[in-house]
C-alpha cells in the first residue's frame, strides 16, 4: 500500500483513505472510493491526474498522499 502521490502512471486500486471529513467529501464527489481502480495520467510532484471511466480529475499533492492504493 503506498501513497497515490508516489505512484507512476498506470493502474492502481484504491484500497484506503486516510483523510478527514473534507477529503471524504471532496473524493466521494467526484467518484473516488476505496475498492475502485482508477488510472495514474499525471503522477506528482505537483497536482496527480487520475482518470476514472471518462472523466479526469486533478488531485491536489497533499490530498493525493492521503489517498493509498495498491498497483494492478
Amino acid at each position: 500500500m503506498i501513497p497515490l502521490s508516489m505512484v507512476g502512471p498506470g493502474r492502481v486500486r484504491v484500497v484506503h483513505i486516510a483523510g478527514g471529513k473534507g477529503v471524504w467529501r471532496r473524493l466521494m464527489e467526484i467518484g473516488v472510493r476505496p475498492g475502485d481502480v482508477v488510472e495514474v495520467i499525471k503522477p506528482g510532484p505537483g497536482p496527480v491526474i487520475i482518470a476514472k471511466g471518462n472523466m479526469r480529475v486533478g488531485l491536489g499533492f497533499g490530498m493525493a498522499h492521503k489517498v493509498f492504493v495498491v498497483p494492478i
